[in-house]
């Protein structure tokens, strides 16, 4: 029997509890250390652990004191945070997987990538999508030929917003909500269409969750009771378009301030469309409708959505697990690794800075 990979996870808010409830419930793994600042974060976490009992610490620079102790490192920080705590655990050669998006700007990420790549260190990127049987399949279709070339795309993210912490809704600290949210989506509109981006317009603002008055932020999936913001500085609503160099084009469309929200409605809906007529589209991270093109062909295809997570969680989130822990045993480069992390930041933070300026941005502006 192959000996188990020891893990230590930093971080235990929504993103990081959900990791440790997953990787509890994987055999191959132990989880011998945690890290949070917050106790109550910690009380919480640590009361949903069936398999392990890791000791704890309240950062991660008390982590590094006991690096002998742990294989590889799970990082679930806030976006400002993801640097500083990833480089010390990558200069120490630790395998990370580290959340999304890489950082919160071009530049730090660009530290963690070449960090890595000096140190020879594998880094995982939770883009949860890139594990998802839904969308596997809606890749392996795409390659099966079934629409031709893919000319367009679209992503329908209405939703209610952020959970109620301040760093949410802070840019200067998340790098703004379409880097913090949306990177996923922009991340599938690059792994389906299979090209190079080259400019993105987008328009947006703030609709309802203003800046300068009380916005009472309640949120459906978050442990964190619902309070007042009043601060925010991100966009609760936007549209972005993408051209692509293969003359592509993609547009998502995002709303934060869904009342009420619930995903047996409407749900997350993406599409494509091919040169060949044929139209494919994926609703709630369930199910693939397939139409049109040269044969007029129609199918639903209803998906093994249990499979690829645990106990109800999100689409691809137990399967990028697993894909980690192989990661750590063989040292194969991670699905999600860095580089496509980068790319789907790029395109946030180009729409970011086109809502700013109200103009093209070119990608090759910011690299």
């Amino acid at each position: 029997m192959e000996k188990r990979i020891r893990l230590a996870l930093v971080g235990l808010g929504d993103m990081g509890s959900g990791h440790l409830y997953g990787f509890d419930r994987i055999s191959e793994c132990e989880i011998t250390w945690v890290a949070d600042p917050h106790e109550s974060n910690l009380a919480r976490a640590l009361g949903i652990l069936k398999n392990n009992k890791p000791q704890v610490c309240t950062d991660h620079d008390q982590l590094l004191l006991h690096s002998d102790d742990y294989d590889a490192v799970v990082i679930s920080v806030p976006n400002y945070l993801h640097r500083d705590v990833a480089l010390p655990f990558i200069a120490i050669g630790k395998p990370l997987f580290l959340e999304k998006p890489v950082a919160s700007t071009l530049g730090q990420c660009n530290e963690i990538i070449q960090a890595a790549e000096e140190r020879g260190v594998p880094v995982q990127i939770g883009l949860v999508y890139r594990y998802s049987n839904v969308y596997r399949r809606m890749a392996q279709e795409v390659k099966r030929g079934r629409l031709g070339d893919v000319t367009m795309m679209w992503c329908k993210e209405f939703r209610d917003p952020f959970p109620p912490r301040d760093w949410f809704y802070d840019e200067s600290l998340s790098g703004g909500a379409l880097v913090e949210k949306d990177c996923h989506h922009f991340d599938i509109f690059n792994w389906m269409i299979g090209a190079k981006p080259v400019r993105v317009f987008a328009s947006g603002g703030q609709h309802v969750i203003r800046r300068g008055q009380d916005n009472l932020i309640t949120n459906n999936y978050t442990h964190y009771a619902p309070r007042n913001i009043t601060n925010s500085s991100i966009v609760d609503h936007a549209w972005v378009t993408i051209d692509y160099d293969n003359g592509s084009k993609a547009m998502l469309g995002l709303c934060m301030y869904l009342k009420p929200y619930n995903l047996t409605d409407e749900g997350l809906e993406i599409g494509l469309i091919g040169s060949n007529g044929a139209q494919m589209v994926a609703k709630k991270d369930k199910s693939i409708d397939i139409s049109g093109g040269e044969d007029f062909t129609k199918e639903y295809i209803d998906l093994d959505v249990v499979s690829d997570s645990v106990d109800g969680g999100h689409t691809g989130s137990q399967k990028q697990r697993y894909a980690f822990l192989n990661t750590v045993r063989t040292g194969e480069l991670p699905f999600a690794d860095l580089n496509i992390g980068k790319e789907a930041l790029l395109i946030a933070l180009a729409a970011e800075k086109s809502i700013k300026e109200e103009r093209y941005v070119y990608l090759h502006e910011l690299i």
